[in-house]
């Protein structure tokens, strides 16, 4: 019987090793995940830079929102309104612009709608220094046969938080797509259930899941969006924010239209010629190479955006998508310029770091996962598929610092640090050959009929968004 009992604990730990280490749903939070407050959907992007904060929720009744918010050192308090719209489940989102906020500030808000008063939040305004959290594949998921599967992934995602919080004064979320699995508004209400979400700036990529719906459209409020272009417009445009000295450009991968991105990148890059980073977020990978089914679909990924990362002197590119951890060599050129190593620091990198983290609600350790099939570049950790991933990035004047966790060690299992020693680093002038041009319009003709294949889809699903709205504009 002993040794039979021995066997069935081994058994046992051999398959534990395999499941996410998540906490049981706390009682505290089943509580407070039944209040109207939980499914209110609050969260605070990013505004155009640190004196801006764009607040968006969802209310029942229609009516003009207004967020009121107070300067917590001073006592002034500002009334701001601002609009709303229906949404395809029938509720109302709530979009308000907060601006000629001061620096190195701490402000408490509340959000005003006609059937709804919120508690109290606080955020921070930064001058220059800085901390993020940086996850991706949120994945908080629909589920008809668990009732309760959103409630307890939110609770997952609002573990993790705190504990990126434990280590860092973070005052912004990176999320590099798929918060949502099916695209559905459930689902986004969960993802900005906690008070943490509401706290800091949550800057968001969409994925191809988000894309499964519309509800992104609703649920985002950013700075900065290109309206008009031929993008998966149905839901999402790029779009950038500066804070403190990055600026960050958030764009959709799922859009294949480079003659748009290369306009939305000049555009950016000028509005901000005197930032010293360029940060790049979005959901596909380029260099995982982690999955053989996907690497035909990540070249042609490479061909479309490695270019624009080259001519645009991109120094550090944040995806997801694959959910595995991975961080490539300094590329430029699609070639490796320098190879990474663990705990590495880079002086004035020649090119572009690209780095993918893994999933909070999804780890993957498929079978079919491939180490080292993309020789083109990729410094990878074979063993943080299963795990769940946050990291740490750290703005400084001269240098960022990202610090990789899983959530059941207190030590980073890596970190990668970029120096520049002035604007440019070590990036080549080069602009980009003619021959890319060619490569972005065939690109945005294919995103041309790739719209017309969503909008067919959608409408066969029950939502007519309308055949020019999902062409061409949000």
């Amino acid at each position: 019987m002993k040794k039979i009992a021995a066997v069935l604990l081994s058994i046992c730990f051999a398959i534990t090793a395999f499941v996410p280490s998540y906490a049981a749903v706390s009682e505290e939070w089943n509580e407070y995940w039944n209040t109207y407050e939980a499914q209110s959907g609050i969260v605070c992007f990013p505004g155009a830079d640190e004196t801006q904060r764009n607040i968006s929720w969802y209310s029942e009744a229609e009516g003009t929102p207004l967020v009121e918010v107070t300067n917590t050192a001073t006592g002034d308090v500002e009334k701001v309104e601002g609009y709303c719209i229906k949404t395809y489940d029938g509720d109302f989102a709530n979009k308000v612009t907060l601006t000629g906020l001061q620096p190195d500030t701490t402000y408490s808000y509340k959000c005003i709608s006609r059937d709804y008063e919120s508690q109290s939040y606080t955020f921070s305004t930064e001058a220059e220094v800085f901390s993020a959290m940086y996850v991706t594949d949120i994945h908080i998921s629909h589920d008809d046969g668990n009732p309760d599967s959103i409630r307890d992934q939110s609770y997952n995602f609002t573990q993790v938080l705190k504990k990126a919080e434990s280590k860092s004064n973070i005052s912004l979320i990176l999320s590099a797509g798929d918060q949502a699995s099916e695209g559905r508004e459930d689902e986004y209400k969960g993802l900005t259930a906690s008070r943490e979400s509401r706290e800091l700036s949550f800057a968001t990529a969409v994925g191809n899941h988000d894309r499964k719906g519309v509800a992104y459209k609703y649920f985002k409020n950013v700075p900065n969006e290109q309206k008009v272009n031929i993008n998966s417009s149905y839901i999402s445009g790029d779009y950038w924010f500066v804070k403190g000295d990055v600026l960050f450009m958030v764009m959709d991968s799922n859009s294949g239209s480079g003659l748009d991105h290369h306009i939305f990148m000049k555009n950016a890059v000028k509005a901000n010629k005197d930032i010293r980073w360029r940060v790049v977020m979005m959901h596909h990978d380029l260099y995982s190479g982690r999955i053989p089914h996907r690497e035909s679909e990540t070249k042609l990924m490479r061909i479309i955006w490695a270019p624009l990362f080259d001519e645009f002197g991109i120094d550090l590119v944040l995806t997801g998508h694959s959910h595995y951890y991975s961080v490539s060599d300094v590329m430029y050129n699609n070639r490796i310029v320098s190879e990474t190593s663990k705990d590495c620091v880079i002086n004035n990198a020649e090119g572009t770091v690209c780095m993918v983290s893994g999933s909070i609600n999804r780890p993957r350790n498929d079978d079919e996962s491939t180490l080292g099939l993309n020789d083109t570049a990729g410094y990878i950790y074979d063993e943080q598929g299963d795990k769940i991933l946050y990291n740490i990035i750290d703005f400084g004047k001269e240098t960022i610092k990202v610090s990789s966790y899983s959530t059941d060690s207190d030590d980073p299992f890596n970190t990668l640090t970029l120096c520049k020693t002035d604007k440019n680093g070590g990036h080549p002038s080069k602009i980009a050959p003619p021959q890319n041009i060619f490569i972005y319009t065939i690109g945005t003709i294919y995103q041309f009929f790739n719209n017309i294949s969503v909008y067919s889809r959608l409408k066969d699903d029950g939502i007519d968004i309308g055949f020019f709205q999902a062409l061409f504009s949000r």
